[in-house]
Parts: structure tokens; C-alpha cells; sequence
């Protein structure tokens, strides 16, 4: 009774053994497949990610040719109007730029587009220093203009229109006409440096220059014995040299600009 007992329980055992088995197998084979799954998302997230890297670098690389193209663009325009406003408009567009150009250079791997982002990071560089240079004579040419060459030219105009007033009866015909025909040569010399202020033509800025010549002879043509109006000639001739030098800053300036330019193209 005993030992059949016994053979009843052996094949219960056998058969929970293979059962166990069985589940053992399959966890098993669960965990390679869920490995395998694992390594190949991993691989599908790393390409995910190179490749959202890659489009990045490019979009920043595609982003700072542009603005570099508009950068040079603006620059070159505001050396046609040397408006405040347009040099305003270039250097922001240059502080983004730069900004653009450190933020691509720290985060570009690719080799071959760090490449390109370095060289339009040294374009940029050479061009930047050239605007910065003609920015710099452009503003310190507006200056010039504003405070020495208009108010020079003023002075000089009320100085002479004041001539007449110190001059006695037996000289007021000749020094009224003298001091006209002084006030027409030097309106024309003006109005020439008016043009020139404006456009930057050196045939303008050398006409304007030869004919402050005839201003000087005209002046020199007033003669007076009165102490008054040697003193108002004195003081005149005095503005009318301030006056060329002021001009002849203003063209050697714009001779630098010239020069800058096509350091810049």
C-alpha cells in the first residue's frame, strides 16, 4: 500500500518540476527579449538624437550665413546714408550674430560644419573690424560737419555781413562791396561743401577747396586805414582758415571711408 503510494506521488512531482520548468524558460526567454529590445531602443533613441543634433547644427549653420549676409548688407547701406538710425539697426544685428557664432562654435560636433561655422566666424571678425573703423570716422566726419564746418561757416557769414557796420562814410561804399562780393565767393564754397557733405565726391570736395582760394583773394582785396575793420578782416580771415581745415578733415576722412570700403567688398 505504501509503495504505491509512493509511485502515485513521483509522477505528481515530475510532472510540477517540468512545469516549473517550463515557466522558468519562458521568463527567460522574456528577459533576452526584453534585452534586445532595450539595446535596440537604445540605439534608436541615439539616432534619434544625432540626427535632431545634426538638424540643429545645421539650422544654426544656415541661420548665421543668412544674418551674416544681412549684417553686410546693413553695413554697406548706412555707408550710403550715414544715418544714426541705420548704424543702429547693423550693431544689432551684429550682437546677434556673434552671439549666433559662440553659441553654434561651443555646440557643433560635427567636423565638418564646426569647419563652416569657423569660417564665417573669421569672415565675420574681418568685416566686423572694417565697419567698426568706418563707424568710427563716419561719427567723429558727423561731428566735424556739426561743430566745426557749420559753425565755422556761420561765423564767418556773420562776421562779414558785420564788416559794413565799423566802416566811416568815406569807406562804407568799398567795404560794403567788398564784403559782398566775399559773402558770394564763399556761399558757392558752401554749397559745394553742402553737396559734398551729402555724397562724398571728392570732385566736389576738391572744387570746393580751390575755391576757397578766391574767398582768400577776395578777402585780401578789402582795404581799410580803419583800426575796426583791419580787426573785422583780421578775425575773418582767421574763421576762413578754421574753415579749410575743417573741410580738409572732413575730405581725408571720407577718403578713409572710401578706402575702408573697399577693404569691405
Amino acid at each position: 500500500m505504501g509503495l504505491k503510494l509512493a509511485w502515485i506521488k513521483l509522477p505528481t512531482l515530475r510532472f510540477r518540476g517540468k512545469v516549473m520548468l517550463g515557466f522558468t524558460v519562458v521568463l527567460v526567454i522574456s528577459t533576452v527579449s526584453m534585452g534586445f529590445a532595450y539595446l535596440g531602443f537604445e540605439r534608436v533613441s541615439t539616432g534619434v538624437a544625432t540626427y535632431r543634433n545634426s538638424v540643429w547644427e545645421a539650422d544654426l549653420a544656415r541661420n548665421i550665413d543668412r544674418e551674416l549676409i544681412s549684417y553686410q548688407m546693413l553695413a554697406r547701406y548706412y555707408v550710403v546714408t550715414g544715418k544714426e538710425v541705420d548704424a543702429t539697426a547693423t550693431l544689432a544685428i551684429e550682437t546677434s550674430l556673434k552671439d549666433g557664432i559662440t553659441q553654434s562654435m561651443k555646440g557643433t560636433t560635427n567636423p565638418a560644419r564646426l569647419e563652416q561655422v569657423t569660417r564665417l566666424g573669421r569672415e565675420f571678425q574681418i568685416f566686423n573690424k572694417i565697419f567698426a573703423d568706418i563707424l568710427k570716422v563716419k561719427r567723429e566726419s558727423s561731428l566735424l560737419v556739426q561743430n566745426q564746418l557749420a559753425r565755422g561757416a556761420n561765423m564767418l557769414r556773420y562776421k562779414l555781413d558785420d564788416l559794413p557796420s565799423n566802416a566811416n562814410e568815406t569807406e562804407l561804399q568799398v567795404i560794403q562791396f567788398g564784403a559782398k562780393k566775399v559773402i558770394e565767393q564763399f556761399q558757392a564754397v558752401t554749397a559745394l561743401a553742402n553737396t559734398f557733405v551729402v555724397n562724398s565726391d571728392q570732385t566736389v570736395a576738391a572744387s570746393a577747396m580751390a575755391r576757397l582760394k578766391f574767398v582768400e583773394n577776395a578777402l585780401q582785396a578789402i582795404s581799410s586805414s580803419d583800426e575796426k575793420i583791419l580787426q573785422g578782416l583780421k578775425d575773418a580771415t582767421a574763421l576762413l582758415e578754421d574753415y579749410r581745415q575743417a573741410l580738409s578733415k572732413l575730405v581725408e576722412s571720407s577718403k578713409s571711408v572710401d578706402e575702408l570700403v573697399l577693404e569691405m567688398n
